[in-house]
């Protein structure tokens, strides 16, 4: 056993990292990898350092000095130090990495003679065949296990045939896809006749109101006596009150419209023909 051994000192503490290794006053010290370049020495940067500055640049026009406004990245780079030989280095690390990254295609790769004669025959070229396939061929399309596809979805043993039992009673009262309420035939019914409760009901109000005004007026010569100022509701007029009333109210009045556009239609043919 040599006398660096110590069996006393655990296995993580001997085998030191590489980081380590050498003294941190050297210039390959363990921050050394952080650095632009390696071989520079540490810096303190708990120590004040004095930078470049902001270099500005001017531009000489009869005799006086004119300051270059350039656009925002030029500003930027300016305030951060950063100059146009560092872009380069970064661009040039990009280049590397792309090209390490993109193989070269095999020229001895091709396909056979008379492949290609048929593509010539047809004047298509083999960058054409790709145009509707995914930019990487080996990339999988993955796929949910809970995804049903539609054509299994049509396959139900209660449409078509004569089978009927167990049918769904909303089959066709409710969209598959949507999941959506279809309208039936007496929604237009139900519409028309909530605008004409509420046009009934307007009209009710406002000649409650002018009954009310003119209360007030006459009140005037009296002055201790009490005036109701609130408008009394006629339930008779509301669709959730009175829902019969109110459908019946409304085919009395669609009839006597019929009524007199009946009227006014034989009216015209008797006096223009």
């Amino acid at each position: 056993m040599s006398p660096k051994d110590n069996l006393y000192l655990p296995k993580y503490i001997q085998n030191v990292p590489w980081y380590f290794k050498t003294g941190g006053k050297e210039p390959t010290d363990e921050l050394s990898h952080h650095r632009k370049d390696p071989a520079q020495a540490p810096i303190d940067h708990s120590v004040p350092q004095a930078g470049t500055g902001i270099q500005d640049e001017f531009d000489t026009v009869n005799g006086h000095e004119i300051r270059k406004d350039g656009d925002y990245s030029t500003k930027r780079d300016r305030w951060h130090g950063t100059t146009l030989g560092d872009w380069d280095e970064i661009l040039a690390q990009w280049s590397t990495i792309k090209k390490s990254i993109q193989k070269p295609e095999d020229a001895n790769d091709s396909d056979d003679t008379d492949y290609e004669l048929e593509l010539q025959e047809l004047g298509l070229e083999k960058k054409d065949l790709h145009i509707h396939l995914k930019e990487d061929p080996l990339e999988k399309s993955i796929r949910d296990r809970r995804d049903i596809p539609a054509y299994i979805l049509a396959i139900n043993a209660n449409e078509g045939g004569k089978i009927r039992l167990g049918k769904d009673s909303t089959a066709a009262l409710i969209n598959l896809d949507s999941e959506f309420v279809k309208e039936s035939k007496d929604v237009k019914e139900l519409r028309q006749m909530q605008k004409f409760a509420w046009d009934q009901n307007r009209q009710y109000e406002e000649r409650k109101q002018k009954e009310l005004y003119q209360k007030q007026l006459d009140s005037l010569h009296d002055p201790y006596a009490e005036v109701d100022d609130t408008v009394p509701v006629d339930l008779g007029l509301s669709v959730e009150a009175s829902p019969t009333l109110m459908m019946l109210k409304n085919r009395q009045n669609e009839a006597e419209k019929k009524k007199a556009m009946e009227k006014k239609k034989n009216s015209l043919l008797d006096r223009y023909g």
